[in-house]
């Protein structure tokens, strides 16, 4: 049965650089293994849920090439991401909780991942491995915080947390119906479009990866922006589940809360599940690859799912959605398999989180884990193989908006008992619960006055990590550098617009600040970017540090540019608005980059 395994507290992380911006020595020893490194094919999907799959008891969603390779895997049935995107994404490239490496939200400049992180590319690049990501990244799009400053030698990603977000392109920003079609990307830090359905055009960017790097130890990283929303796919997987009518006995389960979706539910569920069919039929497509070119035998796959799912549907009984530390939005399927290390068809039910993936697959390509660094996560190697029983351990989640908050939503694990902390109250231990999950895996039965004792020790772990993670030096604001020569035009967005009124992200209204660093003294020219034409006279504001510049909109065009601008290197805040008929709104980018010989 799903079950929770207890334990120690976590290591610390890693101390800082002596030099902020700097990363450890992570070079090393090279591999110890005899012969051919195992290469490394890690694939993960976007909001879909522990229930989006055949393998997992779901009654209408096709995934026969998933199931298939749940089949000939490892899976891990009790397995934890973070309750949302970029946070999970942090944690599972670095092996350390999340507040750690500077990421603690999704946007509001919260999802950007401190240089200072050493990340699992950057590991296998200094150990002979060639890297790539094609998908999502969302740990931060400008200099020093791309893929490609976090040791991904290649690189195909969109913006921000999700293609059609204010956070990405421009471009598909302004194609609300579409932006998932012919999208615009960055690869390698340049800007491309690509033609074709977003998940499609990653897949074959995944082949090509492996056809070009057969020769040397890889690792590619596939992250799907699918099934997030906006739900928009392909005509023909739309049609396979038009007609879904949800009928069947599993829909109508008593005490499940599926049975009580509505039509709105439903038609997104048809929507998922087609843009889920399509990511089954390109998994598939790796998994030949990989057969064709002869590299089965020697690859490590992983698949899994980053959190819970965002819409109600089926998703096996765990409660809560994405978002929740309830286990409905952090446990996920994680199947494992390859490279002549891991027996199929096999479930493993000890407490794995993403904070292991790194120090387990650095032991199962036999490479050290660099002195300077210290994760939250272990490596679960062993335990997996049935070589080592599980270790008793502890583990911490937790997420809320804006900075990291103790008891807002949070969970902390320990044996198989699960402390859980929904807008509770720290001086009132009966707005906690508590949990066995061994005999409650979907969090019924709140134990917190039946056995206080044990719920004040967990309590205790709860507290003890929370300010240990709240005194990591990369907690801090992170600043986008610009005016350097790795990005010599630097294009803020909302993604990492800061302050107070974000709730409104999507709207002309809001309004905030980015945190910078100019690179070097100079004259720069700042673009002032909206969505539609920009009325006439209305007047485009930028402030940088006490440096404050304007202009008026000719009425022609979605920006104003101020040219010219003298800026001293330096930390800055930056603020952009506009001040026209409507009041004062705010713009969705602002473009900042040297002018040339003042011009």
């Amino acid at each position: 049965m799903l079950t929770a395994l207890a334990g120690h507290p976590p290591a610390l992380g890693r101390q800082p650089s002596a030099v902020v911006g700097q990363k450890p020595n992570i070079g090393g020893q090279p591999s110890a293994v005899v012969g051919q490194k195992p290469n490394i094919v890690l694939i993960m999907t976007d909001d879909q849920g522990y229930g989006d799959f055949g393998f997992t008891g779901n009654p209408h969603v096709k995934t026969p090439n998933i199931d298939r390779l749940a089949a000939r895997s490892t899976r891990l049935t009790n397995f934890h991401n973070s309750p949302v995107c970029a946070p999970t994404r942090a944690s599972l490239l670095t092996g350390r909780y999340h507040q750690r490496t500077g990421v603690h939200d999704t946007y509001n400049g919260g999802a950007i991942m401190a240089a200072e992180e050493v990340t699992l590319a950057e590991i296998l690049s200094k150990n002979g491995y060639k890297t790539g990501i094609v998908g999502k990244w969302h740990l931060g799009d400008n200099y020093p915080f791309r893929p490609s400053d976090q040791g991904f030698q290649y690189s195909l990603v969109h913006g921000g947390g999700g293609v059609g977000q204010p956070g990405d392109f421009y471009e598909n920003f302004i194609r609300t119906d579409s932006s998932y079609f012919n999208t615009t990307l960055a690869e390698n830090d340049r800007k491309v479009q690509r033609q074709g359905y977003c998940s499609d055009v990653f897949t074959d960017q995944a082949v090509q990866f492996l056809r070009e790097k057969r020769s040397a130890p890889f690792f590619l990283y596939v992250s799907y922006n699918a099934p997030h929303t906006p739900l928009q796919l392909p005509k023909k997987y739309e049609d396979m589940y038009k007609d879904l009518a949800f009928d069947t006995e599993t829909d109508r389960q008593e005490g499940k809360a599926w049975a009580n979706m509505t039509d709105a539910d439903k038609a997104a569920a048809r929507k998922v599940y087609g843009m889920a069919t399509n990511i089954d039929d390109h998994v598939g497509r790796i998994l030949a690859e990989l057969k064709q070119q002869g590299l089965e035998d020697n690859t490590i796959v992983i698949f899994l799912t980053d959190n819970g799912n965002q819409q109600l549907r089926f998703n096996t009984g765990f409660r809560g959605l994405k978002g929740s530390a309830w286990e409905g939005g952090t446990r996920v399927p994680f199947l494992i398999s390859g490279a002549g290390l891991f027996e199929a068809n096999k479930e493993v039910n000890a407490l794995t989180a993403h904070i292991d993936v790194l120090p387990t697959l650095l032991e199962a390509a036999k490479i050290p884990l660099p002195a300077h660094i210290r994760t939250d996560g272990r490596s679960a190697l062993k335990t997996i193989q049935g070589r080592l029983a599980p270790a008793p351990r502890s583990f911490y989640n937790a997420w809320n908006r804006g900075w990291t908050e103790p008891y807002r939503n949070a969970a902390f694990y320990r044996d198989h008992f699960k402390l859980v902390a929904v807008n509770a109250d720290g001086d009132d231990l009966n707005t906690f619960e508590l949990f066995d999950l061994d005999k409650d895996p979907y969090e019924q039965n709140n134990l917190v006055q039946s056995q206080p004792a044990l719920a004040r020790q967990l309590k205790k772990g709860l507290d003890s990590i929370f300010t240990d993670i709240s005194n990591s030096p990369n907690l801090t604001p992170r600043r986008v550098i610009v005016g350097s020569t790795h990005e010599p035009l630097s294009i803020l967005t909302r993604q990492d617009l800061g302050g107070t009124n974000m709730g409104a992200w999507l709207a002309d209204k809001a309004t905030g600040y980015w945190n910078i660093a100019i690179a070097e003294d100079g004259f720069y020219h700042l673009r002032s970017i909206h969505t539609g034409t920009i009325a006439k006279g209305t007047r485009s504001l930028v402030r940088i540090g006490h440096v404050q510049r304007s202009a008026l909109a000719k009425g022609d065009g979605h920006a104003v540019t101020i040219p010219n601008v003298w800026l001293k290197k330096g930390d800055y805040v930056v603020e952009s608005w506009f001040e026209g008929p409507g009041g004062v709104t705010g713009p969705y980018y602002l473009e900042i980059g040297r002018s040339v010989s003042g011009n």
